[in-house]
């Protein structure tokens, strides 16, 4: 079977880069009030080197260390995970209407998805059967327009610059400026979220 460019660098990328972008995808997420792009193919790939090293025979002390540095990656991966269910759980119907749009790449993994969905599901069954069953037919739908609640993407964030940037837009109300790798800024988040997305900066 033939790689393509993207799986060869995904191929090459040791536990440490994994890892460190996991720890990168974590922070971000924290950190963004929306959601982004899942990392679901470096967690798989790195519960799994997790999983090599605690079947690896090691002497006390080894074993030691390997046993808090493998908690602390568990830790890591728990709480990303954890924090993305939140955003699922308080901005459910939003982030699936987001998942019907071909301009935009799918956030969620099939898991993710399928929880998503079934939550929304079983919400609209639960409020149905709980109110709008009892009101006037007019009554008994809802305008989705009006009842999606969305993630605040005017939130002020802090980001550090990865890689240069140039004529970029920070506020509709200034002129673009150039944004020089490793400088700090304080921004909304509409404005850097597509910077943030390509990988170009990352929150803190």
């Amino acid at each position: 079977m033939e790689m393509s460019p993207e799986d060869e660098e995904y191929e090459q990328l040791t536990a440490a880069e994994v890892l460190q972008r996991i720890e990168e995808g974590w922070i971000n997420e924290r950190l963004s009030p929306s959601l982004l792009e899942s990392r679901q193919e470096e967690i798989t790939c790195l519960l799994e080197q997790c999983d090599i090293i605690e079947e690896n025979p090691a002497n006390s002390l080894v074993k030691s260390i390997h046993q808090l540095e493998l908690q602390r990656v568990r830790y890591v991966i728990s709480d990303y995970l954890r924090t993305r269910i939140k955003k699922l759980e308080k901005y459910t119907e939003f982030f699936l209407e987001e998942e019907k749009d071909e301009e935009t790449s799918a956030k969620m993994s099939p898991a993710e998805f399928v929880f998503a969905r079934e939550l929304h599901r079983n919400l609209e069954a639960h409020f149905s059967e709980l109110a709008l069953k009892h009101m006037p037919s007019i009554f008994q739908k809802l305008n989705k327009n009006k009842t999606i609640t969305q993630p605040n993407m005017n939130a002020f964030v802090f980001f550090k610059v990865k890689e240069d940037c140039d004529n970029i837009l920070l506020d509709s109300r200034d002129n673009p400026v150039d944004l020089t790798k490793d400088e700090i800024h304080i921004s909304k988040y509409q404005p850097i979220s597509s910077l943030l997305e390509d990988g170009r900066i990352k929150l803190f």
